[in-house]
This record gives structure tokens, C-alpha cells and sequence, in this order.
């Protein structure tokens, strides 16, 4: 039997899986019509979403097999990331080649598999309801964006592999640089992956920003060690991803800055400790945002925000974090006075919910450290939701108002210590919240 070569089997195989997605609908289709029945609507689009997925994969691959396959790390890059971390590698760090214009749909293919199922979907219908996006805003295009735009290196969090483009050059420091962070987030993961487990989202993006941080102090000290032999450099990104980060929500840009700054701040702290300290807090760590944004002992209570009794389905429920009230604070304009806020925070949880006419609503509520920190938080709070609602005035406590969407809205204080905002797309579910 005549062997084909290995150039010549991905575009066999590829072929081969669409054609018989292709045949699997057409029969689908023909069995239909010759047995006089119509077909099933819902049946259609369940097979156009498996072509569709086909379709992806065969994008995806033929990527890969375009990008040149694997790239080949300069083992003293290897080395200078073992000997700075004070770790080893478990297994070869994978670093892949693609196309520059490819790697958006590996960004959001890897994202897509780190949340799930309709998992970006979900979270951002709550986002849109809870404030944190507008109506307007994509969250997996956004996310996908500021990540891939200028990018020349990679890493997947999912699979634990790195990606260089076809703009990288190695002869090049920032490029090197580059490829640094991402090989440093390849040692860390393979040593301290991300549990299995469910995890809050407050406590991934905390863990995410240890492992952020300490990859990116690798990257200064290469840029601090080449600073004579390159002359003076900027630090900054290339010009294309810096304006797209300015033109992305307040909400993804306070994201990324908590990745890249608090974190590398956080683990600098840790450093200075002593490398004893930051490797502990590598394999415990940190359960939420507030251990990274306060790097001071906080006097917290013991409570939990507690969510009402909701009607319909429970599509999702989170956690925003102390990050995430941050970030909703900063929209009002005074940044310290955010920053004061939140420092009050001891707990969030919200629920995304449906009800049959698949409508989405929100529910956030929200414990401070006291009732004068409540009192504070229930005063910006209305006056985000006269903002919101496009009022002159801030919207009293426990009044319903309406949003140009349509929404209601409503803002309550509950006990002494907490805040609860509801935003619901028809104002008689708000009948049926106890």
C-alpha cells in the first residue's frame, strides 16, 4: 500500500470530516422530504452548528499546519527562566507557530474552553445587566482582541502551550522578552496548574494574576539586563494594541491592568519577602482579588452576601470580587473614593436567571465591612442607576426605574451591612424575588 506522505494527510482528513458533515445534512434533509414530512427547524440548526464547528476545527487546523508547526526555544532562554523562577521544567515547553491573522480564533477557541459551554454568552448578559458592559459590547471579541492584536507570543492557558506569530523575531529583544513571559507562564503552570475543580471567577483571575505578575517580572529583568546593549526602549505595547486597548470598555482595560500590574506588584511583594514566600502563595494561591489589590492586613468579617430566592431557571451565579465592585465603582468618576470603597468589601455573589419567556435578569448583592462603608456604597449606587436610567437624580432606595433598554431596576439595602441590585427585563419578576 502506497504511503501518503504527511503534507498531504491533515488536508485528506480535513476534507474527508466536512464532506461527511456535508452528507450527514443532505440525508438528513432528503429523508424528510421523501417520507412528506417537513423538516424539524430545531434538527436543522443542530446539524449547521455541527458544520459550523467542522468548519472551525478545518480553520483551526489548516492554521496550524500553515504556521510552520513547531518553533524552536533557544535553550538559553530556557535556562534563564528555570534559574530566575528557581524551577525546572517538567517537559519540553510546546511553543507553536501560526499565522498572525490566525491567532484571534486560537485566543477565542482557548477562551470558549476555559469557560465553557454558552459560558462567555452567560457572563456577559450579566455584565450588560449588572454594568460592568454596555448593550453594545462583545465580551469573547473584546477579551480575544486584547489579547491577539500585536501580539507576537502567546501562552494557552488551557493547553499549556505557547504561540509565536509570524511577525516574531527572535533576533529581536522585545520579542525575546516575549517569548519569556510566555515560557515562564509554561514552567508555572506545568508545576502549578489550575485546579479541575469549579472555581469562582474572583479566584482564577486572583491565581491568574500571580502567575501573570511573576511572568512578567521575567520579562523586565531581560528588558532591565538588555537596557545598555539596546539604548534606551519603551516598555509600551506596540501603537496598534495600545489603541485598542484605550477603545475597550473600562471594565476588560481594569482586567488586563489587574493582570499585568497588580499582579506583577503582588508578586514583587512576595520576592521581596523572600523566594520561600512567593513559592508558598505558587502552590497555595491566593483565593480572591482582595488578597492581590491590598497588600496590607484587612479586618474582615465573617459573612457572606446571601442571594434571595429567584424565579425561573438559574442560568449562572459568580462572584465579582472586590476587583469586580472596583471596576463597577471607577464608572462614577472618582477613582480614590472607589478605591476607599472597596477596600470595604467583604463579600459579592450574583445570579444570572431566565424565566420562560427566556428573559435574563440579574440579581448582585453585596457585604461591606460596616453600615457607614453600606451607607457610602447605597449612595453611589443610586447614583449609578440614575445614570443608568437616564435621570437627572439619583433613584431613592427601593424605587423601580426604568432603563432606555426597557429594563427595570432597583436598588435595596439589605440589613445593615449589605446592597442588592436587581435589574430584570419584565418589572413583574420583581414581584416574585423574595
Amino acid at each position: 500500500m502506497r504511503k501518503i506522505p504527511s503534507g498531504q494527510l491533515l488536508p485528506i482528513l480535513l476534507g474527508a470530516a466536512l464532506a461527511a458533515a456535508g452528507w450527514m445534512q443532505g440525508l438528513q434533509w432528503k429523508q424528510g422530504v421523501n417520507s412528506g414530512e417537513s423538516v424539524d427547524s430545531m434538527e436543522v440548526v443542530a446539524l449547521q452548528q455541527q458544520v459550523d464547528q467542522l468548519t472551525k476545527e478545518n480553520e483551526m487546523l489548516r492554521s496550524l499546519a500553515q504556521g510552520g508547526g513547531e518553533f524552536s526555544v533557544p535553550p538559553e532562554l530556557v535556562a534563564r527562566v528555570e534559574k530566575q523562577i528557581g524551577l525546572s521544567y517538567v517537559s519540553t515547553p510546546v511553543i507553536h507557530r501560526l499565522a498572525g491573522e490566525e491567532l484571534r480564533d486560537r485566543v477565542v477557541a482557548s477562551l470558549e474552553a476555559r469557560y465553557g459551554e454558552g459560558g462567555l454568552d452567560d457572563r456577559e448578559k450579566a455584565y450588560q445587566l449588572i454594568g460592568w458592559l454596555g448593550t453594545e459590547d462583545n465580551l469573547v471579541g473584546q477579551l480575544s482582541a486584547l489579547r491577539a492584536v500585536g501580539a507576537r507570543a502567546w501562552f494557552d492557558e488551557v493547553s499549556g502551550e505557547g504561540w509565536v506569530t509570524d511577525r516574531f523575531e527572535i533576533q529581536n529583544v522585545p520579542d525575546q522578552a516575549s517569548l519569556l513571559r510566555v515560557l515562564a507562564r509554561i514552567l508555572l503552570e506545568q508545576h502549578y496548574p489550575l485546579d479541575k475543580g469549579t472555581m469562582r471567577d474572583d479566584m482564577v483571575r486572583a491565581r491568574d494574576a500571580l502567575h501573570t505578575g511573576v511572568a512578567s517580572g521575567v520579562e523586565a529583568k531581560f528588558f532591565q539586563d538588555n537596557a545598555r546593549s539596546i539604548g534606551f526602549m519603551s516598555l509600551k505595547e506596540d501603537n496598534e494594541a495600545g489603541q485598542l486597548l484605550l477603545s475597550l470598555p473600562p471594565f476588560i482595560q481594569g482586567l488586563s491592568s489587574f493582570l499585568s500590574v497588580e499582579g506583577k506588584t503582588y508578586a514583587d511583594q512576595l520576592l521581596v519577602k523572600s523566594r520561600d514566600a512567593l513559592m508558598e502563595k505558587l502552590r497555595q494561591p491566593p483565593q480572591k482579588t482582595s488578597e492581590v489589590m491590598f497588600l496590607f492586613d484587612r479586618e474582615i468579617p465573617s459573612r457572606t452576601a446571601v442571594l434571595p430566592q429567584t424565579p425561573g431557571e438559574v442560568v449562572l451565579e459568580e462572584s465579582g470580587g472586590a476587583l469586580g465592585l472596583r471596576l463597577w465603582l471607577d464608572g462614577l468618576g472618582d477613582v480614590q473614593a472607589s478605591r476607599d470603597l472597596t477596600e470595604k468589601w467583604v463579600d459579592d455573589q450574583w445570579r444570572l436567571f431566565a424565566t420562560d419567556d427566556r428573559s435574563h435578569h440579574v440579581v448582585w448583592s453585596i457585604e461591606f465591612t460596616d453600615k457607614a462603608s453600606a451607607d457610602t456604597a447605597a449612595a453611589a449606587f443610586c447614583g449609578m442607576a440614575g445614570a443608568i436610567a437616564d435621570l437627572p437624580d439619583d433613584v431613592p432606595l427601593g424605587q423601580i426605574v426604568k432603563t432606555p433598554e426597557g429594563h427595570s431596576l432597583r436598588i435595596e439595602r439589605v440589613g445593615e451591612t449589605g446592597l442588592r441590585w436587581t435589574r430584570v427585563s419584565d418589572a413583574a419578576v420583581l414581584d416574585l424575588i423574595r
